[in-house]
């Protein structure tokens, strides 16, 4: 219920900032406030594509500016517990601090950005079985493992990048960024017991053991976008 309801707070926050921008006339928006949208390219887990961001924001002098942002996630195949993956689609909403090193038209940019990653999806890792012989033929067990993610997390994100200015304040922009995050969720553990009595007769028992599990993540990732 709590994440249903940030998901509509999250969605309004996205279309006040889109009309907050749309309505400032140029010359306001010259004078100080600032978007930077951009897309992941390529992660280092091999990720390609796999999601953009944008950032509205207020520049208080030509180097310093602090803004809110808002994106979309989907990434494959990434590692959990163990040698467990899962796919995960998620809507990070987030503040940032922006800092612009030069008045050149290339200029090296450092920010910092912190926030929630909602979790959009309910993902499963694969299911690990493996069967255990016990004295055969009077017993047998199979083994189920597998984890489901129910919530999102916390994090944090630094991005190193370049803005070259194409066009009085249109840019375009590159960085690398490091971001520590972290889903929770729960350990499925799956136990089948099936014991021979007789004349081929054959009774089972199935237990399930749920446990509290949360997962971190540390992730490159390579973008390309514009800012203005």
């Amino acid at each position: 219920m709590a994440e249903n309801s940030m998901k509509k707070l999250i969605y309004k926050i996205v279309i006040a900032l889109f009309l907050f921008t749309g309505a400032a006339n140029p010359g306001t928006f010259a004078q100080g406030l600032y978007n930077n949208t951009s897309f992941a390219i390529v992660s280092w887990k091999g990720n390609l594509f796999s999601g953009m961001q944008t950032v509205f924001g207020y520049k208080f002098n030509p180097h310093l500016g602090l803004g809110g942002g808002v994106g979309i996630e989907r990434l494959r195949n990434l590692p959990t517990y163990s040698y467990y993956k899962a796919n995960f689609t998620l809507l990070p909403v987030f503040a940032e601090l922006r800092y612009t090193v030069l008045k050149t038209r290339f200029s090296p940019v450092i920010a910092i950005q912190g926030g929630y990653k909602v979790l959009i999806n309910t993902p499963s890792s694969q299911m690990e079985e493996w069967m255990k012989w016990v004295y055969p033929p009077y017993a047998w067990n199979y083994y189920y493992n597998y984890d489901t993610y129910l919530r999102g997390g916390l994090f944090a994100n630094l991005e190193i990048g370049v803005n070259a200015k194409i066009y009085k304040r249109f840019g375009l922009y590159a960085s690398v960024d490091f971001s520590i995050w972290s889903v929770s969720g729960e350990n499925h553990y799956w136990v089948y017991n099936a014991t021979s009595t007789i004349y081929g007769k054959t009774t089972a028992i199935i237990t399930e053991y749920l446990t509290p599990i949360m997962a971190y993540q540390q992730l490159f990732l390579f973008r390309l976008g514009f800012t203005f």
